[in-house]
């Protein structure tokens, strides 16, 4: 290679990176109320909330495809906390709801006049990692085997695509045992729940359980670890033409640490598809901290 044809990589390279963090360095996103529902509830053992919808602005938001808000702390005026730090939202596509993104909090105390709210906003840009967006060509072709991708292994990722036995057998596995239901019991003296409350907790799941079913005709199934599929943003379905098939819905149930996710395409995925999945890398992610005043109604 000649130095000028270096010179010239380089500058590629460079112009790459540049715009690969161009995100971060110019932009100031931040966030404002668009919306308040101020549900302040005192009758008996109900809770109201307080639902803020806001809007971000900023630079260069148009490079995000999705985002979501991190509230680390909410407080009212007289000191009462509104927010579980712990709660962490799914990122939601930009184009949804005209960009907004909803907030629920705890409701204030009723003579509560204004609340401040910390937090963060993290956009989703998979631009800035080519390791975001991994391809599986064939992916429906082997089924009740994990998808063979060095790119998912690398990123310790692990998905299934089931077959109807191996759905099947997958919902046997999750059905509820009478060691679950002793187990929510003692989780539930260790925490100090009621034995009312305990009784719900075991109709509850029992309830979700009998919800479950055989899939639609033609859907595409997936089977993993809820670690895993908490790191992917998005499944698609590239039919043979690399074209994205239309998913009519999607759906996605949880039990203890296993997930299993429900495309059901407008028609049948052919076995040559790929499947192409958008994954939540550290680089593809952005945050902007952020302090919000609200006042309340």
């Amino acid at each position: 290679m000649s130095s000028l044809d270096m010179r010239s990589s380089l500058s590629v390279c460079a112009l790459f990176l540049a715009a690969a963090t161009n995100l971060h360095a110019q932009s100031n996103v931040g966030v404002e109320i668009d919306d308040l529902v101020d549900n302040r509830v005192s009758a008996g053992g109900f809770s109201g909330t307080l639902e803020l919808r806001v809007k971000l602005k900023g630079t260069n938001l148009d490079r995000a495809a999705a985002a979501r808000i991190l509230v680390k702390e909410a407080r009212d005026d007289r000191g009462n906390v509104l927010a579980d730090p712990s709660s962490v939202p799914d990122f939601m596509a930009r184009e949804y709801n005209s960009g907004t993104l909803n907030v629920s909090l705890k409701q204030p105390a009723r003579a509560a006049s204004s609340v401040k709210i910390k937090g963060t906003v993290e956009l989703y840009v998979p631009a800035r990692d080519p390791s975001a967006l991994v391809k599986v060509d064939k992916a429906l072709a082997k089924l009740d085997a994990p998808l063979a991708s060095k790119a998912l292994k690398d990123a310790k990722i692990e998905i299934t695509p089931l077959s109807h036995d191996g759905y099947a057998a997958a919902m046997k596995a999750r059905k509820i045992t009478d060691k679950d239901i002793a187990m929510i019991r003692e989780q539930g003296k260790a925490h100090g729940a009621s034995d009312k409350d305990i009784e719900t907790a075991i109709e509850l799941a029992k309830a979700f359980e009998s919800m479950d079913s055989d899939p639609p005709e033609g859907a595409v199934i997936l089977s993993g670890k809820k670690a895993d599929f908490d790191r992917i943003y998005r499944v698609e379905i590239l039919g043979t033409d690399g074209k994205p098939i239309d998913v009519g819905s999607r759906s996605s149930s949880t039990r203890g640490e296993s997930s299993i996710m429900t495309l059901q395409p407008s028609s049948p995925a052919p076995p040559g598809s790929t499947l192409q999945l958008s994954l939540l890398t550290q680089k593809s992610r952005v945050s902007f901290p952020f302090e919000l005043s609200v006042t309340l109604p």
